[in-house]
């Protein structure tokens, strides 16, 4: 099976769905409904690492989508347990700059492009061990994202861009409301024009482009801006707006 990185690098988008309640059986029907990719969120929500790996489980188990996980920073302690566990890449929230982005590079990496903990013995990522040149094909093919979630991000792109090891920069709209235009309204046109300016000078850079989509806007638009992945929805709200509708049409 080609990698999730490889799968974006030779020109294929995906949208994915984003999962924040924890629970394996949500990530199981969600994975059956087709999406190609689904994030795991760590950074928000209520669930430890174990819960994360039986989400993943659940999902291989039933589907052939790729999983991503949103790890709560960009610590080597936070991303190296992820990466053991078998996810096929990890989003770092709120990147600021160079500096953050070469030690996230690093840990995400094995030797000799950076210095993530070599478990690859025992880990599940090898099969426990099993797998031969498993160090070779995990920086060949795990998935990398940054997000560009503030001012001082905003302001870094080129600079997180030039980073060996950083596979793409995501634009986080609803965080970004913080520093453009005001908290919380993603209709904003400071947001916007942000939004657009940013995803030029990605785009100009040669990496890979992702972003949460906006409740104005359908992912297809992005994608032909030149998007590789789009969040276009998540677990939440799936079930939010099916309980509303299931509510308005059953009332007397």
């Amino acid at each position: 099976m080609t990698s999730l990185r490889q799968t974006l690098l030779s020109g294929t988008r995906l949208p994915a769905a984003f999962l924040f309640l924890g629970q394996p059986d949500v990530a199981e029907i969600i994975g059956l409904a087709g999406f190609p990719l689904l994030i795991l969120d760590r950074e928000h929500a209520a669930a430890d690492l174990s819960g994360a790996l039986h989400e993943l489980r659940a999902v291989r188990s039933t589907s052939d989508a790729f999983v991503m996980i949103r790890t709560p920073n960009g610590s080597a302690a936070a991303i190296k347990p992820m990466l053991d566990a078998g996810f096929d890449g990890v989003m770092i929230p709120d990147v600021q700059s160079a500096q953050e982005a070469q030690a996230i590079a690093q840990a995400a990496r094995y030797a000799p492009m950076g210095r993530r903990g070599a478990q690859f013995t025992v880990s599940r990522a090898a099969r426990y061990g099993a797998e031969a040149g498993h160090a070779e094909k995990a920086n060949d093919g795990l998935l990398v994202a940054v997000m560009i979630e503030s001012r001082a991000g905003f302001d870094a792109i080129e600079e997180i861009a030039a980073v060996e090891g950083i596979d793409m920069l995501f634009l986080g709209p609803l965080d970004l409301t913080t520093d453009f235009g005001a908290f919380g309204d993603l209709a904003s046109t400071n947001l916007i024009a942000a939004l657009r300016a940013a995803e030029r000078r990605i785009l100009a850079t040669g990496k890979l482009l992702g972003g949460a989509a906006l409740p104005s806007e359908p992912p297809k638009a992005m994608f032909a801006r030149g998007y590789s992945m789009v969040s276009a929805t998540s677990d939440v709200s799936l079930l939010r707006d099916a309980a509303a509708q299931a509510l308005h049409v059953i009332q007397p």
